[in-house]
């Protein structure tokens, strides 16, 4: 018999602990989605800084005289594609997301956001007298943006158990392969202080190499791609 003053039964058991913080993880679909829409928002304001031209140039003259602008754009432009086919490359293989990975998303995110502006700031000056300083801070810029995918892999190699089980062996060779792209801007800072165009071909060989130079990085991002257990996250 149960008394008046005792609370009402309920069919429902209450959430345990566990569960509840399984509620609030972010899953790695939703952090995909929200890189997406960053990147794409980044990649877009990139052409704003090429000048069309005006009613009385003559375009071909103009789009000439542009060509620092389009050439700034082209590779950053490829650079952030590039990071956007790797960042999905890599989330394919990871099966839960932890705060650090939450974080580290978070500054991938904010210094491609940033890539615009150095952008710019090369396509303003590269033929200008503070064309090393440009080319500097361009080149930095780009070590500083592919760094991370550095930083992704340590950590995922430090906790495997954030990856699908048939992925958690491909953590380290990853960390080894994304170091080429910090390093080369690295050298491509050190090449703009001699030449400032130079550092632009260097920047523009590293995402041919990424594009030809290895696999189809597209052709890792399908589920075809993923061992079986792994394409069921």
């Amino acid at each position: 018999m149960i008394s008046p003053e005792s609370p009402p039964l309920s069919d429902t058991p209450p959430p345990s602990p566990a569960r509840a913080d399984a509620d609030l993880v972010i899953s790695p679909g939703r952090l995909q989605a929200f890189s997406d829409g960053v990147i794409a928002i980044a990649s877009t304001l990139l052409i704003l800084d090429v000048h069309r031209p005006s009613r009385d140039e003559p375009v071909w003259s103009a789009l000439r005289h542009e060509w620092p602008a389009l050439g700034s754009y082209v590779v950053t432009f490829l650079v952030i594609g590039i990071a956007w086919i790797h960042h999905h490359n890599m989330f394919h293989r990871v099966a839960r997301v932890d705060r650090t990975l939450l974080f580290l998303n978070l500054g991938l995110l904010a210094t491609i956001s940033f890539l615009p502006l150095p952008t710019a700031t090369l396509g303003e000056h590269l033929t200008r007298q503070n064309a090393p300083d440009a080319a500097v801070f361009y080149a930095l810029s780009m070590a500083l943006s592919s760094a991370w995918f550095t930083a992704f892999w340590h950590h995922l190699t430090r906790h495997p158990e954030l990856m699908h089980e048939a992925a958690r062996g491909t953590a380290a060779q990853a960390r080894r392969q994304s170091l080429l792209g910090p390093v080369g801007y690295l050298a491509a800072a050190l090449v703009a202080l001699v030449s400032p165009v130079g550092a632009l071909v260097v920047s523009g060989l590293i995402v041919l190499y990424f594009i030809v130079g290895r696999r189809n990085p597209a052709s890792r991002t399908g589920p075809e791609s993923l061992p079986a257990d792994a394409q069921e996250g």
